[in-house]
């Protein structure tokens, strides 16, 4: 059996294409897409003509892409996040999905967001930390998952986005030490006091921004899919100070930052290291398994 998942972020829109054979799950393919569905609107809870235009694109690629692995619509299921499930026209915008493919995508609120993460790092992460937090930086929202071993403890989602970030507030390029003021300001307020008194031995970033710190980290792009992988603290931190302070030339110019994270990988450095220092984390792992892999995951265990 063969079936895929569309992952419509506020960013980055990605798919797997996956086969089932005797209970063992294969992936065929993945594939991403930089849309910037929030672009313009994401602060005002509206999908933009434009961003709507560049989300048809990419879903139009995604639909083929699976045709090719002989995948239809009534084998694909399809997730909208914090972008879409916040916006007043996201009515107009799935109706003229639906229309096109066939294709009914389902929208997720920030806490099932946050167990689907959860579920996608459970698949590959043993968890022999007493305590952890996984963290998914979207674009839009920001879901959050602690855990006492594999056990979760709390779940939460805030919409702290580095889109939202981005169209906020008016940023100088490079960060000056008060525009990181200001978006710590907005972080705290944001998170209410979801922070206050919690630690935590371990941060796990599911994909995303982490694969960037990866990559700048090891300076390779390639990686086991099927485990998490350390990121030793030292040359974390120096690869987030570096970005946060870094200008968008100097980030255009470095070869291991993907285009489309050129953009706003210095507003995710600067939240990595205000989560570090919010639960104490003495480690950090980053996980190539996230949302797209939780919904499968999560598809299993129901049969």
């Amino acid at each position: 059996m063969r079936g895929a998942v569309i992952d419509l972020g506020t960013n980055t829109f990605g798919l797997i294409v996956f086969e089932v054979i005797e209970g063992n799950m294969e992936i065929l393919i993945t594939d991403k897409s930089f849309v910037n569905l929030g672009e313009g609107g994401i602060n005002s809870n509206i999908i933009t003509p434009e961003a709507m235009e560049r989300a048809y694109f990419s879903i139009d690629h995604f639909v083929e892409t699976c045709r090719m692995y002989d995948v239809y619509p009534d084998r694909i299921r399809g997730f909208g996040t914090s972008a879409l499930r916040d916006a007043k026209n996201a009515k107009e915008f799935l109706d003229r999905i639906e229309e096109l493919h066939g294709l009914k995508i389902e929208l997720i609120n920030g806490n099932q967001e946050a167990e689907l993460v959860y579920e996608g790092v459970n698949n590959i992460h043993p968890f022999v930390e007493s305590s952890s937090c996984i963290m998914d930086i979207g674009g839009g929202s920001t879901e959050f998952t602690t855990t006492k071993g594999s056990t979760v403890e709390e779940q939460n989602s805030f919409n702290i986005g580095i889109s939202r970030i981005t169209q906020l507030f008016d940023l100088s390029d490079p960060l000056t030490n008060e525009d990181l003021k200001r978006i710590k300001v907005f972080l705290d307020f944001q998170s209410k006091s979801y922070f206050e008194g919690l630690s935590a031995d371990c941060l796990i970033g599911a994909a995303g921004s982490f694969e960037t710190f990866y990559n700048l980290i090891f300076k390779t792009s390639t990686y086991d899919r099927n485990t998490t992988h350390l990121l030793p603290m030292k040359e974390l931190n120096q690869v987030l100070n570096e970005l946060i302070y870094s200008t968008r030339a100097e980030r255009d110019e470095n070869f291991w930052i993907i285009d489309y994270r050129k953009e706003m990988i210095n507003i995710a450095a600067f939240k990595t290291k205000w989560i570090l220092d919010q639960i104490g984390a003495t480690s950090c792992y980053f996980s190539p398994s996230g949302l797209k892999e939780g919904i499968i995951a999560t598809a299993f265990k129901k049969k």
